[in-house]
């Protein structure tokens, strides 16, 4: 006798919110994949002052029913404006975005009450689904609209917890897998310099170096007064790893020995405050932190990159009170 197993696939919904005609190709290639899809009504998430517009949302509700994901989708015609264009939603709060769906998901009922649309049913119960979760992974992500691929999808900066399943980008026409930082790491010279301005960004806050007016490019070139180089050079040889980071990577890929540049930020971060720092939380930092940094540019004023990266610290609750010296 063969033993019938049953197998779930996920329910996954497709909300187009921005009707433009260049989104049409995009939107096409996603419904084959979509259990169901809607359009016709306006959604605005994030503070009142942002007011951000996405072009897509899309919710999925896996197996149990209790586990769900909604992922605000922005098209762009390149991948670095993709790439940023998605990113501006990192720092949001994601009740606050959950709250807006709920509203968003209650005025698509009632349209498709007033027009019998049978799809009325199907969306109370994702009402009913969601306000149910256990689970509720809120996402980012960034496609061009000549693809029906993510570049990029990451969680909202107060969701440290979310590990991001690994993804297939292109880079210069190759395909490149994003990894996790652990081990012996390969970074292209993009994610090499985003990795850079992490730990610099981090360290300066960490250790209250964080009161430069300057731009982020002038910030970062000034060997002798940005706070890590500083620090680095002021202690000759030690701490090899960070320095050869920090002083010989510049415009090239690399191959990076991550466990050791961590155990020396452990070191360096342990003695900024009263207790010892936990390599994995600061590994998990590092990662939290990465997205963020990435889309930080060159003329970025320092005083909102340092604002930034202090929400993040508050936010995350990964970084110990203790860290900031006093």
């Amino acid at each position: 006798m063969v033993e019938t197993v049953s197998v779930s696939i996920p329910k996954t919904y497709i909300f187009r919110v921005d009707s433009a005609k260049d989104n049409d190709a995009f939107f096409d290639a996603m419904r084959p994949s979509a259990s169901f899809v809607y359009a016709g009504i306006d959604f605005r998430v994030g503070s009142v002052r942002a007011n951000w517009i996405p072009d897509l949302v899309r919710v999925t509700v896996a197996d149990p029913p209790d586990h769900c994901s909604l992922t605000l989708i922005e098209l762009e015609q390149t991948e670095s404006v993709a790439l940023e264009s998605c990113r501006k939603y990192l720092p949001e709060n994601s009740a606050a975005i959950f709250d807006a769906f709920n509203d968003y998901l209650d005025r698509v009922i009632r349209q498709c009450r007033s027009a019998a649309d049978p799809r009325e049913s199907e969306f109370v119960n994702l009402r009913a689904t969601l306000s149910n979760a256990k689970h509720l992974t809120i996402t980012t992500a960034g496609a061009l609209r000549s693809s029906p691929s993510f570049v990029e999808e990451l969680p909202l900066i107060d969701q440290p917890t979310y590990v991001a399943p690994s993804q297939e980008v292109k880079q210069d026409g190759r395909e490149v897998t994003k990894c996790c930082f652990q081990g012996v790491l390969r970074l292209s010279e993009r994610e090499a310099k985003a990795l850079g301005r992490c730990v610099m960004v981090l360290d300066a806050v960490i250790r209250q170096r964080d009161h430069s007016s300057a731009i982020f490019r002038a910030w970062r070139g000034q060997d002798r007064s940005q706070p890590l180089k500083q620090l680095l050079l002021k202690n000759g040889d030690s701490r090899p790893a960070l320095r050869a980071f920090v002083f010989e990577t510049k415009g090239r890929g690399i191959t990076l020995d991550f466990d050791a540049v961590l155990s020396e930020l452990v070191e360096i971060w342990s003695t900024a405050g009263t207790t010892q720092v936990d390599p994995e939380h600061i590994r998990t930092l590092i990662s939290g932190y990465y997205p963020t940094a990435s889309a930080i540019r060159g003329h970025d004023r320092m005083t909102a990159v340092f604002e930034a990266a202090r929400r993040f610290l508050e936010r995350s609750r990964i970084a110990d009170p203790s860290l900031r010296s006093g």
